[in-house]
């Protein structure tokens, strides 16, 4: 099979979801929440995302209660938040803003202030601010919501967390704002980060995306890291830097997205329509796919590495008429990808155990939640009582 058939089902494969363990620590969507969002048609030359609009059971449940403005039900998910369900209390504080928008009473017992200032005690400013931001986005695919408006709202709430340093929140900033922009927004003189070039002879196009995309990047957003590196590595010359392109999708493998492991093994493999040719070599190819298999513990990429590889050393083939990878260079390659996955590994692993403790300290506090709304329930009652 030619290469560049190989090279398009590897990507193929590593959509794919799995189950394996591996899978519950590397990306494999990149998607600007958990479950996208929409096309951003006027950059399609750098990426496109698809427009995906499966909603999570507790958006969709959630946006029903509020639809139907079903009291009953939302009492019940009061009751989920209370006893610590963490996604339900992100989609109670943006239905409760929402509805705070729209004159609404308050659906679950207490206003949105109440939910979000919660959220923020729980989980720092950040991840709050985040999390309901994201809500908000998933709360606008919800049939029979306002679309925009939650859009709108959603825009603003992810910028505040963008700026406390977020950096998804960074990366989903830098997509909203091309619908929804700031026009106020001016890159700051000195961000403190370098912000890739205007696409456009426009030095002020895409403004504020080039600066939220960059600080993504910069801060620790794998997904955006791998974006910075396909606008490198677009062959506009304004664009075009060999090296920046290798460090981003270096940066973005090392930050778990998988498909940055296949971009690189792709661009490393020597031939006449490869614009890399800093790194572009068989062994690097080799030494990246291995990276990438061990990655998508599911797909049978070791076995196509294992065949590349054979016809890289015996040359005469059609994709490699002159052998190009002796059987030291191929050891040496295994035995350093094996060392490097295991680094990657062990730092998604710590990432995922900080998180993890993150959601573990805040659901200490239920208790003390659960008073506070009692408290302030009691005092609306009994300020709604005639004297």
């Amino acid at each position: 099979m030619p290469m560049l058939r190989i090279l398009f089902l590897a990507i193929c494969l590593c959509l794919v979801p799995g189950l394996t363990h591996a899978k519950d620590l590397f990306t494999y969507d990149d998607g600007i929440l958990p479950y996208g969002i929409l096309p951003v048609r006027e950059i399609t030359t750098l990426f496109i995302i698809p427009d995906q609009e499966v909603l999570p059971a507790y958006i969709r449940g959630a946006a029903a209660l509020y639809r139907e403005n079903d009291m009953q039900g939302a009492a019940a998910l009061r009751k989920q938040v209370l006893n610590g369900d963490m996604d339900a209390l992100f989609a109670l504080a943006a239905l409760s803003r929402l509805a705070e928008k729209e004159n609404r009473p308050p659906l679950f017992g207490a206003p949105a202030a109440f939910w979000e200032d919660w959220a923020v005690r729980m989980l720092g400013e950040k991840e709050a601010w985040f999390r309901i931001g994201a809500a908000l986005f998933e709360c606008s695919k919800a049939d029979g919501l306002p679309r925009k408006r939650l859009q709108q709202m959603a825009t603003d709430v992810l910028r505040k967390a963008a700026r406390l340093g977020h950096p998804e929140a960074m990366y989903a900033s830098a997509y909203l704002s091309v619908p929804y922009p700031d026009k106020t927004f001016q890159i700051p003189k000195d961000p403190g980060f370098p912000i890739f070039p205007s696409p456009t002879d426009n030095p002020k196009d895409y403004q504020e995306f080039r600066y939220w995309m960059s600080a993504a990047a910069f801060h620790g957003s794998a997904r955006a890291s791998y974006i910075c590196g396909c606008v490198y590595r677009n062959p506009d010359p304004k664009l075009y830097d060999e090296k920046k392109c290798f460090e981003m999708f270096s940066k973005s493998m090392r930050l778990g997205l998988v498909p940055a492991a296949n971009m690189l093994r792709g661009v490393c493999i020597p031939n006449e329509a490869n614009n890399l040719p800093h790194y572009a070599n068989c062994k690097s190819s080799i030494y990246y796919g291995i990276i990438y298999a061990k990655m998508d513990d599911n797909s049978p990429m070791l076995r196509l590495n294992n065949k590349i590889a054979k016809a890289m050393m015996e040359g005469n083939n059609e994709d490699f008429p002159e052998a190009c990878l002796t059987r030291k260079e191929y050891e040496d390659a295994s035995r350093e990808a094996e060392q490097e996955f295991e680094r990657i590994k062990a730092d998604m692993i710590a990432r995922k155990e900080a998180y993890d403790a993150l959601y573990a300290r805040a659901k200490t506090m239920l208790a003390e939640m659960r008073a506070a709304f009692a408290a302030q329930a009691g005092d609306e009652a009994r300020s709604a009582t005639p004297k």
